[in-house]
């Protein structure tokens, strides 16, 4: 993921309540892993057109992956195990006027029944526009956009 992207993954809203919004059981000792959430609750079978409203659909480089945009700038990546998503990833490129880009996130997670995970927050939240928006101004991402500099010297502050 390049510096100027953000990160959301979806998902699904049931699983969310369940867990009452914590996010915990998503991570292990390697990083976050949305499997457990899809696991016994996969999206609507109409789920390729509702990506396909916030991006057009793009070539995937692996049979396990279903992609949307560009990974350059914003994309979809949905992943499969077994036949089963057990991932939805959204990247925002934060360099590009993200007004539309984000009701169409909020719109298709919405119509999805999902909820917006940051992976970067460790933080489960509902799909609104204020909490995506929230997010993204809140972003490492975010920081960079507005001063590189500023950015690279304060990450090698803490290294």
């Amino acid at each position: 993921m390049a510096a100027w992207q953000f990160s959301v993954v979806l998902i699904p809203a049931s699983w969310a309540e369940e867990n009452s919004y914590s996010s915990s059981a998503l991570y292990d000792e390697e990083g976050y892993d949305t499997e457990c959430a899809w696991k016994s609750r996969q999206p609507a079978s109409e789920f390729k057109t509702v990506l396909s409203e916030v991006l057009p659909s793009s070539k995937s480089w692996s049979a396990k992956l279903l992609t949307w945009g560009n990974e350059k700038e914003h994309d979809i990546q949905v992943w499969f195990e077994s036949e089963t998503i057990d991932g939805i990833h959204i990247r925002l490129d934060l360099n590009q006027n993200l007004n539309e880009i984000i009701i169409k996130v909020v719109k298709a997670a919405k119509t999805l029944s999902c909820v917006l995970f940051f992976p970067e927050f460790r933080s489960v939240v509902e799909a609104n526009e204020f909490e995506l928006k929230n997010g993204i101004k809140k972003s490492n991402a975010a920081k960079f956009v507005t001063n590189p500099q500023e950015f690279l010297n304060e990450i090698s502050k803490k290294t």
